[in-house]
């Protein structure tokens, strides 16, 4: 299993690499390779790669590995919640031996279930993460923790420069009649608030841009899209 941490112009602030140190690898680009000292595991992207869309795909193309869990490099807190008659917990999950077993208990289950692509909730909410409902089957994986095992059938569609997880994440529900979302439990980052990355270039015209298209692609799988700031958040119909 490969555990891939797509990195730009983050050097120094990144925190995945510190919640499971001995199991990612960062991919930089090349020019990069020498700011991520600090990271054990680091393979260097070529320059001419540009965005996120097409570093995951680079990234799918040139392991071998058949299991492949994409995070975001900014993890903020995991954790699942511990509810009592009167008030909720949020337990801390800091472990890496359980996160690489539940990753490899989610590749299990989606196999089994003839999918391809798994994700964790990102959402902190007590709505969100729900022990009591593990599991979701008509909903979306984003990239800041989805599994997709790597036989070829799944790549990124590298007319998105953002939004990109949503549109594999339609196109298989579409083919395949849903995907595995874990829900008892939640992985949160840090979205948007720093430089680097997709926030180099991710702006309000090219996200409305790549909703458009996702409307005109799954016309009747997206129910709203609701605008905060310049972040835009997707609910399906499903």
């Amino acid at each position: 299993m490969l555990i891939a941490v797509p990195s730009k112009n983050r050097a120094g602030r990144t925190t995945t690499d510190k919640l499971l140190p001995n199991l990612v690898t960062f991919f930089v680009p090349e020019s990069e390779v020498h700011q991520y000292s600090y990271v054990k595991n680091v393979v260097g992207i070529p320059n001419d790669v540009q965005g996120i869309t097409k570093t995951r795909n680079w990234i799918l193309k040139n392991t071998k590995e058949k299991r492949v869990v994409m995070l975001d490099d900014d993890v903020k807190k995991t954790a699942f919640v511990k509810r009592y008659s009167n008030n909720v917990e949020h337990v801390n999950l800091k472990d890496e031996v359980f996160w690489y077993d539940e990753f490899q208990k989610y590749f299990d289950i989606t196999e089994q279930m003839n999918y391809k692509i798994w994700g964790v909730t990102t959402d902190h909410s007590t709505k969100s993460a729900y022990s009591y409902k593990p599991f979701m089957f008509k909903t979306y994986a984003l990239g800041s923790v989805m599994g997709i095992i790597n036989d070829g059938e799944y790549l990124f569609n590298e007319e998105f420069k953002v939004k990109e997880d949503y549109e594999i994440c339609l196109r298989h529900i579409k083919e395949r009649g849903g995907l595995l979302g874990v829900r008892y439990l939640y992985w949160a980052n840090h979205h948007y608030t720093d430089d680097g990355g997709c926030k180099d270039y991710r702006t309000v015209s090219i996200e409305k841009e790549c909703i458009k298209k996702l409307i005109e692609l799954y016309p009747n799988m997206i129910a709203k899209v609701k605008r905060k700031g310049t972040q835009f958040g997707i609910t399906l119909t499903m």
